[in-house]
This record gives C-alpha cells, structure tokens and sequence, in this order.
C-alpha cells in the first residue's frame, strides 16, 4: 500500500464522507492524483481551468450539503484557484481547496525558484480558514480542522497548501489506520435555540398583524418546516436568492423571490411588514434601497433573525430577538411554542393585497412576452424557457441581467434546485456549476441559462462537459453586447467597449464536441430546446434576444445607490 502524504489525504476525503473531486492535472499533485486514481469510491474530473474545478466543488456543496475538493498545481494553479473560492467565500458555500506549493527548500521567495508564491498568504482572504501543512505527520489534523471550519457556523471554503516534497514523503503507518474515524469529520449535530427566546420570538409572530417570513440561503433544506410556518401564521412569504425554492413559486403566500428583483410586492412587504421572520438571511445587498436593508428593525419593526452563526444577528439591522440554531430545528421549535397562543386575525387583506400586487407584475411579464419583433424580447425567452423546462430539473441563472429574468419567470417547487451567485455575482460561474449538478444527478435535466459575455469567461469548460458526459443544456441569451454596460453609457451618452456581436457560440459548441443550435426566432425555439434536450451530448443553445431593462431594473439599481445626505 501507497503510504505518501498524496494517499493518505484520498484516505482521508473517503473516511470523511468526501466524495468528489475537481481540478486540473499537475506534476507536483502527481501523488495524490494517483491515489484518486486507485481510491473507487472518489470520483476525479478534470477541468480546463483550476477557477472551474473551485466552482464545480462550490456548486456539489450547494447541492447536496456535502463539501467537495478542488486541487490545483503550485503558482499560477493556485492564483487561478482565486475567482472560485471567492464565489464560495462571498456565498457562504464550503469546499476544502488543496495546493501544493515549491519544495521547502525554496520557500522564500528571493529565491527565484520557478512557479514560487505564498499560497497561504495568497488565498487567505477568500478563505475562512487555511495553513500549510509542513509536516505529513500533521496532515489528519490538518484535514480535521480544515472540515471542522468549513461546516461550523456560517460554512466556507477552507485551504491547505502542502510543499511537493512533503506531498511526496511516505508515512509509517498502518494500512488500515484504525485511529481514523467518519465521527472525526462529521458536522456538528443541528443545533437549537434557547427555549426563552424562542418563546419570545413566538409571541411577536403570534400577535402580528402584518408578518412577513424570509428564508435565506441558510434556511436551504428546512422547506417543509418553514412553509408549515408561513401557513400556520396566514404571513406573507419571500426568499433571498441564494433561499429560492424554499417557498414554491406556486404557494399562495408566495410573493416573489430574489430581493428587490422579485417585484413590487417584495419591497413593500419588506417596508408595511410589522413583524419580520428572517431565516439564514444576511441581509445583503440585493434586499437594499438607497444603500440600506430595506427591513428597518428595531424599533420601527420587531425582527426575529434565524442564523447559526451568532455574529450574523443583528449585524445589518437591530433585532427583537435572536434566535441561534439550526434553520429546520429552529422552525420546529416556533412551530412547538406556537402552540396555545392567540394569534392576530387581521392578516387576510394584508397578505392578499401583496399577492394581487405580485400577481400584477406577472401579468406585466405577458405583456412584454407577446412583443412580436424580428428580434426577441428576452421576456418572451424567460416565459417560454419557463413553460419548456422540465419540472424535476436544476436550473443555473447566470450572467448580469438576463438573471433576472430566470428569476421571475422560472417555476420553482423546492430549495437546491435554483443557483444563483448572489454574493459575488460572479459572470461565467454557471457553466461550470452545471456541469458539477449534472456529475452529481446524471438522472436530471440540468439548464444552465446565461448570457453572451457571461459565457465568455468559462466556454473552455464544453470541452470538460464533453470529456466525461456532462449532460447539461446551455442556453445563451444573445444580444451580442454587455447590455448592461451598453445600456448605462448610452445613458451617460456614450457606447465604448461593450459591443460583442459576430461569435456563433452553437459553432463553438459544436467545435468541442457537444450538440449545438442557433435560434433566431421564436417559433425556432421549442423545437430546438426539445432537441438539445435529448441529445446524448451536452448542448447550447444560441438565441438571438435584444436588450431591453427587466420591470425591476431600477430598484436594483437603487440598492446600492448612495443618497445625498
């Protein structure tokens, strides 16, 4: 048995319950690529880009709940790592990033020595824990407290670099390591609240007139405690982006989702809500206006934050209660103290009122569907994508605007089924996200719907789709432009740099291997999607759309918009 440093971390990923791995090959990984290679129960693919492999692991975490492995070779390998972790950072999303850096001998950098850099120092501030490990006998601790960082609290990518020749060296111990356990890795138990302040946080929700339920990226997975909640209390019900699904889009509470780009109704909940339950949510930028939460907190407002990270309460806003604890755990716990409790009866027209309101701004998305230009209105795309996606699919949202409209106009029925990159707000993060969801659920339609620009930055990653039979569909919303950018210098009276147009992204697709289409029009569309979804190779789709401002352009603009005081 294989006993260097590169075998007993495949040991390691596979005792901890790791199963997955993603990265490009390197000469000093050699030792653990090989152990990969003779351990059956992980599963190796290689990307074009070490960036890619950082989202593929960020994307299986979001998923499933279970942290991946990204590796990358030393020096410019690690640098690339950096715009993947940085998306796992600013989503609170963990993996467990490995390098290797130079030889220990060549640790300083007036060395000169090939390929040289900090790595720790380098990746630092987009990890939430990392350190070199100079020493294999330490590397179990190491990867121990690497999984412990990641999974405790907010979750977050966590890094160890190990210097080649540690990564070479061969350990003495035994085959079997008796020492090591799964119970060392595993995630603490879920944790609930104390009983005192959940009876507070009871009472509020029981006696408001107006209340209005958040679920945030951390309440991902607690659905069905948390929709029990909302039809308990009759209250209004809204998801942050990285939350989508955790309400159905279908549910009656239902009001929107996705921030201030969920419609008219999301703002105005969020300002005549008189009693705010805000699960996992961090408050970020997409719930602002004028560069503040539009939730105000005490004393204008009671709000009860949900979070099982206690320095994230009461962070953004002034709460009436905190409550620190597992999302689900904690929702049961609300649910339990509700119990005997007078609730307000005056909640009916408050919450009809909003649902009419959101209904509306449905109604104004038919409206610009039906546009019968040559060109095609990207509404008209969102609707009809929505209609065309099969409903047990994953569905990836990327590029600037054309995010937008996927969000409205795509249904959705559970959380984990909608990714969007809300924190970093990461262009060309999506292609390798869907190839990750479909290694992970081969037996899923996996859609991938982005932009022209935002596919630019990761096209590379076809080819990998191809490599291992990644069956995602990609589909291009093609306005031959940055149109966002366009759009605000036109406004400013002048266009430089934004124009995009004479690439066929089908050909390109075809180039790599995959099924790829043009779609000029919209009665080309159906029949296309129909075809690349049953293609046995990955596809894309090209469509041809313009630009025009989504309903919710302005109040996206005005998030982060400084007022003159």
């Amino acid at each position: 048995m294989h006993n260097d440093a590169g075998h007993v971390l495949a040991r390691l990923m596979s005792r901890a319950g790791v199963r997955n791995v993603y990265g490009v090959a390197g000469g000093a990984l050699g030792p653990l690529l090989r152990a990969l290679g003779e351990q059956p129960d992980l599963h190796y693919i290689g990307t074009r880009h070490e960036a890619a492999g950082a989202l593929m692991a960020t994307a299986a975490y979001q998923a499933t709940g279970v942290p991946a492995v990204c590796v990358a070779e030393q020096g410019p390998g690690t640098h690339n790592l950096m715009a993947g972790l940085g998306s796992a950072r600013a989503n609170n999303l963990a993996l467990i990033a490995i390098t290797v850096s130079g030889h220990s001998a060549d640790s300083s950098l007036e060395r000169g020595a090939l390929m040289q850099l900090d790595a720790v120092a380098a990746l630092r501030p987009l990890t939430k824990w990392n350190t070199q490990v100079r020493d294999v006998h330490r590397l179990r601790e190491a990867f121990r407290a690497a999984l412990r960082h990641a999974l405790t609290g907010t979750p977050g990518p966590v890094h160890l670099d190990i210097p080649r020749d540690v990564m070479a060296t061969v350990v003495d111990v035994p085959g079997d390591e008796p020492t090591l356990t799964t119970d060392a890795f595993q995630r603490p138990l879920p944790t609930i609240a104390d009983p005192g302040a959940v009876g507070d946080a009871a009472a509020l929700l029981a006696q408001a007139r107006r209340p209005l339920l958040i679920a945030g990226g951390g309440a991902a997975g607690a659905d069905i405690p948390f929709r029990r909640l909302v039809a308990r209390l009759g209250a209004a019900a809204t998801t942050t982006q990285m939350g989508t699904g955790v309400v159905a889009s279908d549910d009656p509470a239902f009001i929107g989702h996705g921030g201030v780009v969920g419609g008219p109704a999301v703002l105005r909940a969020m300002r005549e809500a008189d009693v705010v339950l805000a699960v996992g949510c961090r408050f970020s930028s997409w719930l602002w206006q004028e560069g503040e939460p539009v939730v105000r907190g005490e004393p204008e407002q009671r709000l009860i934050q949900v979070d099982v990270e206690p320095s994230i309460i009461g962070r953004a806003r002034p709460v009436s209660v905190g409550l620190v604890g597992d999302a689900a755990a904690v929702l049961d716990q609300l649910g339990d103290a509700l119990d005997g409790l007078d609730q307000a009866s005056e909640r009916a027209d408050w919450l009809a009122s909003l649902t009419q309101e959101y209904r509306a701004h449905l109604a104004e998305f038919d409206k610009l569907a039906d546009d019968n230009a040559r060109v095609m209105h990207p509404a008209a795309l969102g609707k009809a994508l929505g209609e065309l996606v099969p409903p047990q699919s994953l569905v990836v949202y990327d590029g600037g605007h054309t995010t937008f409209w996927s969000n409205s106009l795509t249904p959705v029925t559970g959380s984990r089924t909608r990714f969007h990159e809300a924190g970093m707000a990461q262009l060309g993060f999506g292609l390798p996200y869907a190839n990750a969801l479909a290694h992970l659920h081969p037996d899923r339609p996996v859609v991938h719907i982005t932009g022209d620009g935002s596919i630019g930055f990761t096209l590379q990653e076809l080819d990998t789709a191809r490599r291992y039979g990644l069956r995602a569909l990609h589909v291009v919303h093609n306005n031959e432009a940055w149109g966002v950018i366009r759009a605000s210098q036109e406004h400013s009276g002048f266009e430089f740099g934004t124009r995009l147009e004479g690439t066929d992204y089908a050909a390109i697709a075809r180039g790599f291997g995959c099924h790829g289409e043009r779609v000029e029009s919209f009665g080309e569309l159906a029949p296309a999607f129909a075809r690349a979804l049953a293609s046995p190779l990955p596809a894309l789709l090209d469509v041809r759309v313009r630009f025009e401002p989504h309903p919710m352009f302005g109040a996206f603009g005005a998030a982060t918009r400084r007022p003159v005081r």
